[in-house]
């Protein structure tokens, strides 16, 4: 016989809430962690590129991504004393905003959706050793302070039955989170004519847990990785417009996604094809190198999405 109003409202309230489905406890469990620990990445990375995904599988998950943010050296290379090596400091910082709704279509909750929304912000730091005038080795390592709500949406009675006895602890919950963040970069840069190449690869690895939260059933703390392999062109058309030079390029690269991450896109790879047209600044007081307009493309087994916006990079 199914529960009356008191109740449903005396379950609400205890701690242990008995009313609540183990099956549906079980459900947001597994989807919870990868899901935050993944918006923490999308919004906190910098070199996550903004942009509206999709990823399709058990859950479809769709989501927006704003974030501005970059890397780079912040000073001219400076000798070592030791042969021909050099070496300069490095900063890398983002702000970034991820909007991620969750379509349950399997188990428990299948038809009801929930909705997480991140700000996110990162910093850190490290060292580049040129070994040649062309080939870069960097070393950093960051951190990522996270601020996630949760939104729970029904869309049949059982949705109905979980919002109304698990609002606050499985459902509608704010979380804070922190993420430390170490990477290994290398990059080779070589010129044909006056159009130069560079191939960047770059590993990552995210160490993410909530520490603040709304919901004592809740909670996020897991590791994920990722792997970035990138072939940049930059192309001067010989075209002049507003006084500066046009050029054109853009870079495809491959993301290799290892750990919960994973888990959470249903997939372990991403493909992104960017082009992009931009305004020379070289010799710009400020060290703007570019500025223009790019877009890009991203898919993978599961996933698909596109991105567009103003494009821009900084030179020292």
């Amino acid at each position: 016989m199914a529960a009356g109003p008191a109740a449903l409202i005396a379950s609400r309230a205890s701690a242990q809430l008995p009313a609540v489905p183990p099956a549906a406890v079980q459900q947001f469990q597994q989807v919870v962690g990868d899901r935050v620990e993944l918006v923490s990445i999308l919004a906190g990375d910098y070199g996550a590129a903004g942009g509206i995904y999709t990823f399709r599988g058990g859950n479809v998950a769709d989501i927006s991504i704003s974030r501005i943010g970059g890397r780079g050296d912040v000073a001219s290379p400076q000798p070592i004393g030791v042969g021909d090596l050099q070496w300069a400091p490095v900063l890398q910082g983002s702000i970034g905003w991820v909007s991620a709704e969750n379509e349950f279509n399997t188990g428990y909750l299948l038809g009801n959706r929930t909705t997480y929304d991140m700000l996110a912000v990162a910093g850190g730091g490290g060292v580049s050793l040129y070994l040649t005038d062309r080939l870069k080795l960097s070393s950093t390592i960051g951190g990522i302070y996270g601020h996630v709500e949760n939104q729970f949406s029904p869309r049949n009675p059982t949705g109905e039955f979980i919002k109304f006895v698990a609002t606050g602890t499985l459902v509608d919950w704010t979380m804070d989170t922190w993420s430390v963040v170490p990477a290994m970069a290398v990059s080779y840069q070589w010129p044909w004519s006056r159009t130069l190449f560079e191939f960047s690869s770059r590993y990552n690895f995210f160490h993410t847990e909530s520490f603040s939260s709304t919901t004592a059933l809740l909670g996020v703390n897991g590791d994920s990785h990722t792997w970035d392999n990138k072939l940049d062109v930059d192309v001067p058309l010989g075209v002049s417009f507003l006084g500066r030079e046009l050029r054109t390029g853009g870079f495809f690269q491959r993301t290799d996604v290892f750990g919960n991450a994973a888990k959470a896109v249903r997939s372990d790879y991403i493909y992104t094809a960017n082009g992009r047209l931009v305004l020379d600044f070289l010799g710009h007081p400020l060290k703007l190198r570019w500025l223009g307009l790019g877009a890009s493309y991203f898919w993978g087994h599961n996933s698909s999405g596109w991105s567009a916006g103003i494009d821009m990079k900084f030179m020292f």
